[in-house]
């Protein structure tokens, strides 16, 4: 059996990238897929983080707390929609700093308006785009098992936020499909060594070498197809060859052609009736003297002008 999503995600959950900045990027992507900036009356602003995986909103709540030291709350929530089960809500309040860290996270430009996309400048360095493609990857992502089609999907609410990390993947020679599905956009990976470079990327190391397994088998495998299929062409065109010509030969005695046939060629033909199954080559070192598969040929040419005439 192979990881399931839920597996890679609660895998990359527990990468925890080692630069301020790289979090930094990491939870802006994780924000951008998941979260919402609301006012709520008396209440006033609120972030608002809602994820379907406990490992998922674990990080949002640490990466927080350890970014910007702000109360957060961290609760289940049952849902009644038809897509029954728990959510996870992280819930920032309207705080002191709680502008700044919003516009640290690139939730707000620098007019405090709401951004749409990833902000450049929060990914400008390979690992800090690294830690937002695994963020990325944790707050909308989906991965097929290894074993079976090869298919990792991440979608996104708005084409800008699409468009933002689509030029991340770029950066790094992934080349992601992008396609609209219902009201979500959707960057797609279809090529197994394309996905498996992902999973490294991001830090799912477990998983990749998985992939990087299921790859080499899966290569060996068609291989020996590929192997097999040939030989057995091979056996079938040995073997109609050999029936053509036996029946080439058959039909020289039949008419006393054999008789007058110089020695060679009739040792030949002998040959051809002993061996049925043998290839030119084992014919050429049946013979006494021993001769090679050109020489073989060239008397088999002979042999089948003789019956031409």
């Amino acid at each position: 059996m192979g990881r399931s999503s839920s597996e890679v995600k609660e895998e990359l959950s527990r990468v925890k990238a080692s630069r301020r900045c790289c979090r930094l990027a990491e939870l802006s992507a994780l924000l951008h897929m998941d979260g919402t900036y609301a006012i709520r009356g008396q209440q006033g602003h609120v972030l608002v983080s809602e994820s379907s995986t406990p490992g998922t909103a674990r990080k949002i709540y640490t990466l927080a707390h350890d970014l910007f030291e702000v109360e957060t709350s961290l609760v289940k929530v049952g849902r009644n929609t038809p897509c029954r089960g728990n959510v996870y809500q992280v819930e920032v309040p309207d705080q002191p700093g709680f502008k700044q860290m919003l516009y640290e996270l690139g939730a707000l430009d620098s007019s405090l308006a709401p951004e749409p996309g990833l902000p450049r400048r929060l990914v400008a360095k390979e690992c800090c785009a690294a830690s937002a493609m695994r963020g990325a990857f944790l707050g909308g992502g989906y991965v097929s098992e290894p074993y079976g089609p090869a298919d990792m999907e991440i979608s996104f609410s708005s084409r800008e936020a699409c468009l933002a990390f689509r030029e991340l993947f770029e950066r790094r020679g992934l080349e992601p499909g992008m396609r609209r599905r219902r009201n979500q956009w959707v960057l797609y990976l279809k090529r197994r060594d394309r996905i498996s470079e992902f999973l490294a990327i991001t830090g799912a190391h477990a998983a990749h070498l998985e992939w990087e397994s299921h790859s080499i088998i899966s290569s060996t495998k068609n291989q020996v197809n590929r192997l097999v299929n040939c030989d057995a062409a091979n056996a079938k065109r040995l073997a109609e060859a050999s029936l053509r010509q036996r029946e080439l030969v058959s039909d020289l005695k039949e008419a006393g052609m054999l008789r007058k046939a110089p020695p060679e060629l009739a040792a030949l033909a002998e040959a051809r009736l002993l061996y049925p199954q043998a290839s030119l080559a084992e014919l050429g070192r049946a013979l006494e003297p021993p001769v090679s598969k050109a020489v073989v040929q060239a008397r088999m040419r002979k042999l089948q002008k003789r019956g031409q005439t």
